[in-house]
């Protein structure tokens, strides 16, 4: 397995600071994250991009694993789109996390299974063109929000060009919860990467007196409620080697973070070990 850290709540930090927290923590690298605001820009990716993966081969790290909120409804005919996923893969990065696509109440439901066959497609087509596997997923208040509708849109697509990121973090705190066992074995050769956090529920103090009044939270995978265990050994019996991509919404100060950042990776990777078909 490589592991990767999703950068989202270290917006603060310089590149080289990135870096090295990343390394600190064991990871095999961050992930190149296109956003406004952080350290690479849609508007000067040719620059940004090389960069990054430069900042981060100069701390031991490799950059496999990116995210980029590429419109799934302009693929594949928008060539500026087409070029970020090259310039992605000039750069070596293989994966490519695309744009959600929000349900929205005005939306007829019964139109999203067709929609998303459509961009699953667009997806398939970018990178077959591009040489970058397109990856969807999984997640909550979007479609696909459970690998139930994800694999009805990528069935029958080249898995090589297009891929389902699951998300058991989101389908246990947003929306999608079905067996992770079932899932996995579902979208089997569709398993692009795994957005790997946890969640717990909380009742705050003092109670509501209205609502029921539990709430999620984003916790260390060490504290939360998903054993990742069996998440892992279903991984391995659908031969997925990578990525698993932490995500650590949680936020605490500067110095416990990072430590509850390092203590989490250890956690997957001890998960991951203990699922292997040699253990």
């Amino acid at each position: 397995m490589q592991y990767y850290l999703f950068p989202k709540n270290f917006q603060s930090l310089s590149c080289e600071e990135l870096m090295n927290l990343t390394a600190r923590c064991g990871f095999d690298g961050p992930t190149a994250l296109v956003r406004d605001g952080y350290w690479i820009s849609k508007q000067n990716l040719s620059h940004d991009l090389p960069a990054f993966v430069k900042a981060a081969e100069r701390a031991g790290l490799t950059v496999r694993y990116g995210s980029a909120d590429l419109p799934l409804d302009k693929l594949p005919e928008d060539e500026a789109e087409l070029d970020v996923l090259r310039c992605f893969a000039a750069n070596g990065i293989t994966a490519v996390r695309m744009q959600h696509v929000p349900k929205h109440p005005a939306d007829d439901p019964r139109t999203y299974a067709e929609r998303f066959r459509r961009q699953a497609a667009a997806a398939a087509e970018a990178g077959r063109r591009t040489g970058v596997r397109c990856v969807i997923q999984l997640h909550g208040g979007c479609y696909p929000h459970n690998a139930t509708a994800a694999y009805e849109g990528v069935r029958g697509l080249d898995p090589k060009n297009v891929g389902i990121k699951i998300d058991p973090g989101n389908n246990r705190c947003q929306e999608g919860y079905e067996l992770f066992s079932y899932q996995i074995a579902l979208l089997r050769e569709y398993v692009a990467a795994l957005g790997a956090k946890d969640v717990g529920y909380f009742r705050p103090t003092p109670q509501p007196t209205v609502e029921k009044g539990w709430r999620p939270a984003w916790l260390p995978a060490y504290e939360g409620m998903i054993d990742y265990r069996p998440v892992f050994e279903a991984l391995y019996a659908v031969g997925f080697d990578g990525p698993v991509v932490a995500m650590p919404f949680y936020e605490y100060p500067p110095q416990q973070m990072e430590q509850a950042v390092a203590r989490e990776l250890q956690y997957f990777q001890n998960c991951a070990k203990e699922a292997a078909p040699h253990a």
